[in-house]
This record gives C-alpha cells, sequence and structure tokens, in this order.
C-alpha cells in the first residue's frame, strides 16, 4: 500500500484505465442474461461509452506518460505499455478488421 502512494496520477490512470476496460467488457458480457429488459438497454450502452472512453483516455494517458512522467527509461516504457494497452487493443483489433485477417 505504501507504494501506492507514492504513484503519480499518470501511473494510478495507467493501472485504472485497463481495469475500467477488462470490467466493463465482463459486465457487457454478463448483461447478455437480462436481454430484453431495460437493465440491458441501459447497461449495453452504458459499457459501450465506457469502452470508448477508455481508448480515448487510453491514448491520452499514453502521451502524458511519455511527456511528463520523470522516471528511468525503463520503467517508463513498462508504464507506457501498460497504459496504451487498450488503445493498442482496440487498434489492432480494427486494423485486424479492415484487412480481414480475423
Amino acid at each position: 500500500m505504501k507504494k501506492f502512494r507514492n504513484l503519480d496520477e499518470t501511473q494510478k490512470f495507467a493501472i485504472a484505465i485497463p481495469a475500467l476496460f477488462i470490467l466493463s467488457c465482463l459486465i457487457k458480457r454478463y448483461l447478455e442474461n437480462f436481454r430484453g429488459t431495460w437493465i440491458y438497454a441501459y447497461g449495453s450502452v452504458g459499457c459501450i461509452i465506457v469502452c470508448f472512453l477508455m481508448f480515448f483516455f487510453s491514448l491520452a494517458n499514453s502521451i502524458s506518460i511519455i511527456r511528463y512522467l520523470k522516471i528511468k527509461l525503463l520503467p517508463k516504457i513498462l508504464w507506457f505499455l501498460l497504459s496504451a494497452s487498450v488503445f493498442l487493443l482496440i487498434a489492432g483489433l480494427m486494423i485486424a478488421i479492415a484487412l480481414d485477417i480475423a
């Protein structure tokens, strides 16, 4: 817990962004049990909005980590990859769909 207090805000966001993205995907998956109800209608739209927001937040936080985080190069690269994981996943899926690989 002590190490978590010493993290910069961009580092905390780098942890929160993939966690919220995974949580949103899991909620979307389990909302299928409520298909045809108002829970599914609102929850499905909410999960899609959260996924897209995490995509853009991932991009913005990755740029912020590269520009403003003052740590050694290797940890900086690891924090960048953690933060950019959502962006890289969605960008990779878009490229795979565009090239008809998937």
